[in-house]
């Protein structure tokens, strides 16, 4: 049987798939937002404010959408890469990378608790372009652990994101922030917890000297079922569950829909980066923070600041011309 090849699909095809994956991801982070607050959806409709922001809700919300994550990617593993669940069952073998994949799973838990702490108190936009500062965090933390010397456009760049996250987080928004400061913290928390991740990540997914480095299907598999697992045992040690009998059913739904929504924008990315290359992916990529900010203004009516947009539109521009400039000079 021969290796599969590409057939030489346009790369308006390779754009637009990426470009769906940035679309699939700005909308879930806005229906995370609806899990915490009424909106009228178009103006109209009212939706929204199924739960209370409280830890325990917000854990139960994790551990339902990275279950049915886990869940979809078991059933997709075997046409996406076949050796899955070998690959799994071989770990125990190679304990530095298992402790690469444990460590990977519990940053992700951390930075997911965080980024939907942030969600549930302060406006999508703000919140996910706060959270974007983690590629610039990714760079200092790797300059720290694996001595990797950046770059002056690297150092230049990291500003502007910088600049950006303070320009989004201390305008005053419109968009109904609860608690404005727990918000930026816990976004900051969250980017941080993803710049480690994506630290131990790297280490995990590339070739070590005692190991192969383990393949994205399966350490997303791995990573997906290591933050249900820790969600899963705070919710039985944490403080009990409050929603009411009647949101469960659209609290089920949103779930499913987001969980099906990122994943979704997972393979789409692959598959992008398969037509068109990493670089122009990663560029394309970047627009998550401003489409974010388009949709939640389009399906919420969440308006910011001028200075807000500004904010959003420096993060988004940084990281598209850092995630670029650095594949560029891989």
């Amino acid at each position: 049987m021969k290796p599969w090849t590409n057939p030489g699909p346009t790369r308006l095809l390779g754009m637009g798939l990426v470009l769906l994956s940035a679309l699939a991801l700005a909308l879930q982070n806005v229906l995370l937002r609806l899990f915490f607050v009424p909106y009228r959806l178009w103006g109209e409709a009212s939706f929204g404010g199924f739960v209370t922001p409280q830890l325990s809700n917000i854990l139960l919300l994790l551990f339902l959408r990275m279950a049915a994550m886990a869940l979809l990617l078991t059933g997709l593993a075997p046409r996406l890469y076949p050796p899955t669940f070998n690959a799994l069952r071989a770990l125990p073998a190679t304990p530095r990378l298992l402790g690469d994949v444990m460590a990977s799973g519990l940053c992700l838990f951390l930075g997911l608790t965080l980024l939907y702490t942030a969600l549930s108190q302060v406006a999508a936009g703000v919140a996910i372009a706060t959270f974007f500062l983690y590629p610039a965090l990714t760079l200092l933390l790797a300059w720290q652990f694996f001595h990797q010397t950046p770059r002056p456009y690297q150092l230049w760049l990291t500003g502007v994101i910088l600049v950006g996250v303070i320009l989004t987080t201390l305008a005053p928004s419109s968009g109904g922030a609860s608690n404005p400061i727990l918000g930026g913290i816990s976004a900051l928390g969250a980017s941080f917890s993803f710049g480690l991740y994506g630290i131990v990540a790297e280490r995990a997914l590339k070739a070590q000297s005692d190991s192969l480095g383990l393949h994205p299907v399966p350490f997303s598999l791995a990573t997906f079922a290591i933050v249900a697992g820790l969600t899963g045992l705070s919710l039985l040690v944490g403080q009990p569950i409050m929603i009411s009998s009647a949101a469960w059913s659209p609290v089920l739904t949103l779930t499913l829909l987001s969980a099906a929504l990122t994943l979704m924008a997972y393979v789409l990315n692959n598959f992008g980066i398969r037509y068109i290359g990493a670089s122009l992916t990663a560029l394309l990529s970047a627009s998550t923070p401003a489409l974010t900010t388009l949709f939640a203004w389009g399906l919420l009516q969440e308006a910011l600041h001028p200075r807000q947009l500004v904010g959003v539109g420096l993060v988004t521009t940084g990281v598209a011309l850092l995630s670029l400039k650095s594949r560029q000079t891989a």
